[in-house]
């Protein structure tokens, strides 16, 4: 192999390596079909060994080292001052958003027994405050202290904590800071300016907390169990659904009574998972361990590049992963490596009634590392012993043989080891092209390499493993578990889903589906993975986490199968599309109802359809002409384009407007000419049915945004159903609206006598929305999330406020409640 083929960046060079390899080998005939000769084959090559470990070195001396002035991949506090100086520089312009993150980076960079890791802490505590961040700013407080932040700056730590008490409605903890604050001011005795500082922010404080009205939130924190307990045959399954297994369907999942909307069908803790790389992230503040994000993220004890939300996950990722990925993490290949020919191939968990549900089409995030991570599982929860009667095995093969003989349904019984739950998932290697394979076996062989040259892994593994085979059985063993997970994520992978942290819980407008979630991580669910597809899913997947927490989206009857989704969705995407993806990916015609219903066959089509001049029907594309759904008559579609064309560019200036008088004008010029020519539910005419009421809500003139809105809450009924994760956003636009109207109420009640109902009434139905919000988000996003918080607190005060009397000079009446709503 030529080296001037390939790019100098190392890392440039994985892919490159891997592709032509595997054509050389597959020209050499040889087939890489997960027996372990053929793996044995690839693991014993010198040829290959020798590249890839002139590879590992490379990417070790690249990328395990001090990059750059600013950049390490291990601790450095040289680093973590600049990046503290950097961050000081933002804080005191005003940018807090941006020395926020310069903070992080200063605290990811500290060494943790030095003297700059309080103080990075202390200094991103600050930056939290200013971003209404209160609880994060809690916990930097409380690491500084542990961490031997000086004892001359401590008591600005007090005062922080007092104020962020304060901020969250705890009047008592904020006096108690304040009191320590005092206390810690007599043994330390500030004088000069620093005494004259001091006293400043004491008064500061102490006014805060006598005229503070703020309330403490309640934080819904129960997570969902499983309807009538697991059952012992099926782990991680509710007691109302079986695992059944037929020739034609194989493993399935039916229920063995009715299930209602909302009961919850499955409870996972992923077996493994791994966080997206930065690029494909948010935002970096996601935990390597459990994917949740956190703007107080700390990182590895030794390297500069894993970040863990708390002291609990990077404790347990030391325990299990981390202390086995950590040189690879610093020689960046976890970020490098991965299945180059699954281009086509993402495995995107969402909602069962929104893109993607199990598996998703479009890019690999982490497979290979996900499969290390399963290894690693297997090893820090030990393999299980062999039934009495299997001998003791010599070989890996044998082993391997031997775990094979475990049935496929009785795998999940909960007297047996969870080991056999994902060991026996299925797998696209006997129908994938054999590239692919031959891709597999390298990069297990890749990984595999790495465990032996750079970590002691395999003296823990050979311990774990529980017989005694020779040491190149011990690392062929590891090698093939690799490669057969590979082959399984590929089919049974998620992707873990977040709130997407730039939405505020009190945001008025919440974003659209694409925008309410991110992608955090990926993650197997064996049970979870049980369920077969179906293009109307009759599930929903709710994340807390890398917990996957499985319910009902609608009314199943007893002995009907539950389905999940692989991505395709038939209110999103056409009928050929969705069987083109899932013949491509997984190798089957699908032939769900969705899919066999002619009458939802151009289902899609209604969303960017034309509306009929004489019915108002939708006209689309039918054959070769545009032609109207419900009446035969003649559609004019030069002067329908020309309309359209006229209303876009008058909502492209509507966003440009000087005035929101004017940009309230054209905007609803704009909306009245879209009515004339696109179909009702028209993809375009509910965004611009949503930027007028956004308009109009800018304006204070909340009951016409509401009208508006309610608008969309029929058409996304229309197209994905009452309990959506899309019309549940648009259900919390409503309520967030509603509210706006009575906070504006309270600030001027003359005012609203122009609204058309009265505001009693208006409460009364607001208040319904309100729970309406609730219960939906309660089934779609999960009581745990910041949204649900702030709005069932409104639901709270609503019910007090409407059987409350009207008073306006009281400090602790519900009107100065009401005003604390924060949703404007």
């Amino acid at each position: 192999m030529e080296s001037d083929v390939l790019p100098e960046d190392p890392a440039k060079q994985w892919e490159i390596l891997l592709c032509i390899i595997a054509f050389e080998e597959k020209n050499n005939n040889r087939r890489a079909d997960g027996s372990l000769d053929n793996l044995a084959y690839f693991w014993k090559h010198h040829g290959i060994r020798h590249i890839f470990g002139e590879w590992l070195v490379q990417m070790k001396n690249k990328y395990d080292c001090k990059m750059s002035n600013d950049s390490s991949s291990l601790k450095s506090d040289e680093i973590s001052l600049l990046w503290r100086k950097r961050g000081n520089v933002k804080y005191k312009a005003g940018n807090y958003r941006e020395s926020l993150q310069c903070y992080t980076k200063a605290v990811l960079y500290a060494v943790k027994t030095g003297p700059m890791y309080s103080l990075a802490l202390a200094n991103r505590s600050a930056a939290t405050v200013k971003l209404g961040l209160y609880k994060e700013s809690l916990t930097d407080v409380h690491r500084a202290f542990c961490n031997r932040y000086p004892i001359e700056l401590q008591h600005k730590l007090f005062l922080r904590r007092a104020e962020c008490f304060v901020e969250t409605g705890h009047r008592q903890a904020a006096a108690e800071a304040v009191n320590a604050a005092l206390d810690h001011n007599e043994k330390v005795g500030l004088t000069g300016h620093s005494l004259a500082e001091f006293e400043r922010l004491v008064n500061e404080v102490n006014e805060k907390i006598a005229t503070s009205r703020k309330y403490p939130v309640t934080e819904y924190d129960s997570y969902p169990q499983l309807h009538n307990g697991e059952n012992p045959n099926f782990r991680g399954a509710s007691m109302v659904v079986d695992l059944k297994m037929n020739e034609q369907q194989g493993r399935h999942v039916v229920t063995n009574r009715p299930v209602k909307r909302g009961d919850v069908l499955f409870v996972e803790q992923a077996f493994a998972s791994v966080r997206l790389s930065d690029k494909h992230l948010p935002n970096p503040n996601y935990c390597d361990f459990c994917c949740a994000g956190d703007e107080s993220v700390i990182g590895c004890d030794y390297c500069s590049r894993a970040v863990f939300c708390s002291e609990s996950c990077l404790y347990h990722s030391n325990a299990s992963y981390h202390r086995w990925e950590c040189p690879g993490v610093r020689a960046n290949i976890f970020n490098v490596i991965g299945i180059s020919h699954l281009a086509l191939s993402n495995l995107t968990q969402h909602r069962g009634n929104c893109p993607g549900n199990k598996k998703n089409l479009t890019t690999v995030f982490g497979l290979a590392h996900l499969a290390f991570r399963v290894l690693i599982q297997y090893a820090q929860r030990g393999f299980p012993r062999l039934p009495a009667g299997s001998g003791s095995p010599r070989t890996a093969a044998d082993l391997f043989d031997a775990y094979m003989r475990i049935g496929k349904v009785e795998s999940f019984k909960r007297d047996l080891d969870p080991f056999y739950t994902m060991f026996h998932l299925s797998s696209n290697v006997d129908a994938a092209p054999i590239t692919d394979n031959i891709q597999y076996a390298l990069t297990a062989t890749m990984l595999t390499l790495y465990l032996e040259t750079c970590t002691p892994f395999f003296d823990f593994f050979t311990d774990k493993v529980g017989y005694a085979l020779p040491p190149e059985e011990m690392k062929l063993l590891a090698c093939a578990l690799i490669f057969r997970t590979l082959g399984q994520l590929v089919i049974n992978a998620h992707t873990v889903l977040d709130i997407n942290t730039s939405q505020q819980p009190s945001e008025m407008f919440p974003g659209d589906y694409l925008e309410c979630f991110c992608k955090v991580g990926t993650a197997i669910y064996p049970a979870a993975s049980m369920m077969n597809h179906s293009c109307d899913p009759n599930i929903i997947n709710v994340f807390y986490r890398n917990q996957l927490f499985v319910k009902g989206n609608k009314e199943i009857p007893e002995g009907a199968e539950v389905f999940n989704s692989y991505g395709p969705h038939y209110a999103r995407e056409a009928l050929h599309i969705r069987k083109e993806k899932l013949q491509a990916q997984y190798g089957f015609n699908c032939a769900c109802q969705a899919c066999s219903d002619d009458s939802r066959k151009d289902f899609t089509s209604l969303f960017v359809a034309f509306s009929c001049p004489s019915c108002k029907g939708p006209v689309t594309w039918v054959t070769n002409k545009n032609q109207c759904h419900q009446c035969t008559n003649e559609f004019p579609l030069l002067r329908a384009q020309t309309t359209a064309d006229t209303a876009n560019a008058l909502h492209a200036s509507a966003l440009r407007g000087s005035t929101p008088e004017e940009r309230c004008e054209l905007m609803a010029r704009a909306y009245r000419l879209m009515q004339q020519v696109l179909y009702r539910h028209h993809n375009v005419l509910r965004k611009t049915v949503d930027d007028l009421a956004r308009l109009y809500a800018s304006n204070g003139d909340y009951s016409r945004a509401v009208e508006l809105i309610k608008q969309n809450v029929q058409s996304f009924e229309y197209q994905f159903g009452s309990f959506s994760v899309e019309v549940t956003n648009e259900i919390r636009k409503m309520a967030n609206l509603m509210l706006g109207r009575i906070v504006k109420y309270f600030d001027d009640p003359e005012g609203d006598e122009r609204q058309p109902v009265n505001i009693r009434d208006w409460m009364r139905e607001t208040l319904k929305i309100v729970k309406k919000a609730n219960q939906l988000m309660e089934l779609n996003f999960g009581t745990w999330k910041p949204m649900y918080a702030n709005l069932k607190g409104k639901e709270t005060l609503l019910e007090e406020l409407v059987t409350a009397p009207r008073v306006h000079n009281s400090p602790d009446c519900i009107n100065y409640k009401l005003q604390m709503m924060n949703v404007i």
